[in-house]
């Protein structure tokens, strides 16, 4: 019981009534008759078996909705005192204590719902302990007032009817109905934001209730998207599709699936249709616009000047949503406007710009995003991670400039959200992990931007910080999808490589560097992992640093080898992205070397040739 003002009344149960003592009309020594309150017990959803469900719905006074028969009513509960006829149902009333009337709705022959009406409002937490329910697993519904609302409990099949009230929410009523799976889809909807594996789990209630209902593969599909499992929600994707298939929306979350789509050219077709269709909103337009543009980056031969003009077609698309009267959709334009903003930023990073005019426009872009991104979140935005998102993308771009640039308040906001964000009320560890997925590659990105400054000692303490993040989920016995992709593996490679680099360049410690080298090669050699990083010239020269490296600390066949897989890299380069063939010079005399001090002269003298012929060609 909640705490009374000395001059109030002790509270009193709601769902019991306590005997009187003595009463008007009871005889001197005759005994009181003790009051039995209606029994109550609460459904579960629980089974024997992980991630199966047995429902059961809450019962009362052993009548179960959904289950028992009208004449298992009336042989319960007797005559009621009214019957209410309506559409296609009839209303059984009963005078119940404590309740002012109890009221069972038949449904073709079914007691389909059970409502205990009050005989005056009960504060809402009073109930809920009484019943013994948990109220951070209920789920609030609107109703057609602005002040009246319900608080659902899908997995008993609970609903409480109740008012607001400036000092305690009064609840008018207690239904009991059939497992909804509407409670389950607006609770994951809910869930969604913080309670990822919740969120799931209601997904999965839905799909076992509702095969055929499609958003519940949609919900299974955006919360296996946040939790990085890109299989899981292409598979969840799909059936939605097969559910609905003319469904734009879906079609262009499963084009973002970006290291799932092989045939580029394909998606891009079926995504352009899509943004030349003039009866979709401006909005699935901005998305399509949008899209274009991610699939020209990684396509084999990116453009990234023609994936600029999408990504600004998409902004302009949305701009025109950012006012609208729907909130929803606002919000949806402003984060439309975000994601265009950051992805242009990324096409000038990684295009052949001028190196001074990358330095001066993109920080440009990217504080346009984050302005829009803090008025998002300073208007409780539903996604809270946003922040996260927004500086993990803007320092990767940042980290593809030649020159360094300030990265204080973007470090200053990681570290501000992380810390908030990781006390988020009700997040499960799902959550928490993306949250510090999106901290670690933030910092990997960070300590590569600041690695282009003349700060050692800043470049080595984001880079541990990033690198003890990454350590902690990646050296596990079973790595989650969160933590096992390329997009993470190119971090981390590049992280190790960067950390690398500070001991081989500035220390001249090629020891020290090959054992950040060791780490890096385990994952800058996994497969996709160039469609992340500046390309496959960057990736290729990379791989020659590392192998001169190890070439110095005497591992000659180590050094060879990555000479030549990086030689390899750069000549792709060369042949599909537009990378200059300049950059094959070192590469090309560090192999001649090599080949020379292994015994080798004829390789020696072909690569040297090859190396003398880029000379001549300046």
């Amino acid at each position: 019981m909640l705490a009374q003002d000395a001059s109030e009344e002790p509270a009193q149960s709601v769902l019991k009534e306590e005997s009187p003592t003595d009463t008007a009309d009871a005889s001197a020594g005759e005994e009181p008759k003790e009051f039995t309150p209606p029994v109550i017990a609460l459904g579960s959803a629980a089974s024997e078996k992980p991630g199966e469900f047995e429902f059961k719905p809450s019962t009362f006074e052993g009548l179960v909705p959904g289950v028992s028969k009208s004449a298992e009513v009336l042989e319960t509960l007797g005559e009621p005192r009214a019957k209410i006829e309506t559409n296609g149902s009839q209303v059984l009333v009963y005078s119940m204590e404590p309740y002012d009337r109890v009221g069972i709705v038949i449904r073709e022959d079914l007691a389909d719902s059970i409502h205990l009406h009050f005989k005056q409002p009960v504060e809402l937490k009073q109930l809920i302990t009484e019943l013994g329910l948990v109220e951070k697993t209920a789920v609030t519904q609107t109703t057609t007032s602005n002040k009246a609302f319900m608080l659902v409990w899908p997995e008993q099949g609970v609903t409480f009817h109740y008012k607001r009230n400036e000092q305690h929410d009064q609840v008018s009523r207690v239904s009991f109905t059939t497992i909804q799976a509407s409670a389950y889809l607006d609770r994951g909807t809910h869930r969604q934001w913080f309670d990822y594996a919740g969120a799931l789990s209601d997904a999965k209630a839905v799909q076992a209730l509702e095969p055929m209902d499609q958003d519940a593969f949609i919900l299974e599909a955006q919360v296996q998207q946040r939790m990085g499992n890109v299989k899981a929600t292409n598979t969840a994707l799909e059936k939605a599709i097969e559910l609905s298939p003319g469904n734009t929306d879906l079609l262009l979350m499963q084009a973002g699936l970006i290291s799932l789509v092989e045939d580029t050219k394909t998606m891009l077709q079926r995504v352009r249709a899509i943004r030349n269709n003039t009866r979709l909103s401006p909005l699935v337009r901005s998305r399509a616009a949008y899209m274009m543009g991610q699939l020209l980056v990684i396509d084999q031969s990116p453009d990234y000047k023609q994936a600029m003009i999408h990504h600004s077609e998409a902004i302009q698309r949305a701009r025109e949503m950012m006012e609208d009267e729907d909130l929803e959709n606002q919000y949806t334009a402003i984060r439309l406007v975000i994601e265009g903003h950051l992805a242009v930023a990324g096409d000038i990073a990684r295009g052949s710009f001028a190196e001074e005019e990358k330095e001066t426009v993109i920080p440009k872009w990217l504080n346009i995003a984050w302005e829009l991104t803090d008025h998002l979140l300073r208007n409780d935005y539903h996604d809270k991670t946003i922040g996260m998102e927004v500086c993990r993308r803007s320092l990767e771009s940042l980290a593809l400039l030649d020159e360094g640039v300030d990265l204080e308040p973007w470090i200053d906001r990681v570290d501000q959200l992380s810390a908030e964000l990781q006390q988020t009320e009700d997040a499960s560890a799902e959550f928490l992990e993306r949250i510090k997925w999106d901290w670690a590659l933030a910092l990997a990105h960070g300590t590569e931007a600041a690695r282009k400054g003349k700060d050692a000692d800043r470049v080595q303490q984001l880079g541990m910080e990033s690198y003890q993040l990454f350590q902690k989920f990646l050296e596990v016995e079973t790595v989650s999808p969160q933590w096992d992709n390329a997009q993470t593996h190119a971090a981390v490679g590049a992280l190790c490589y960067t950390l690398g680099s500070v001991k081989a360049i500035d220390n001249q410690n090629h020891e020290e560097a090959c054992q950040w080298y060791d780490k890096a090669i385990e994952y800058l050699t996994t497969d996709d992992v160039e469609k992340y990083s500046r390309g496959m010239g960057w990736h290729g020269e990379r791989m020659v640093s590392m192998g001169l490296s190890y070439w110095k600390e005497g591992n000659r066949p180590k050094g060879l080898n990555l000479t030549k897989r990086g030689i390899q890299w750069i000549e792709r380069a060369v042949q599909t992205q537009g990378f200059s063939n300049q950059n094959l010079k070192i590469p090309y005399s560090n192999l001649a070397i090599m080949y020379r001090a292994l015994g080798q002269p004829q390789e020696a003298e072909k690569i040297s040739d090859a190396a003398e012929a880029l000379s001549k060609q300046r």
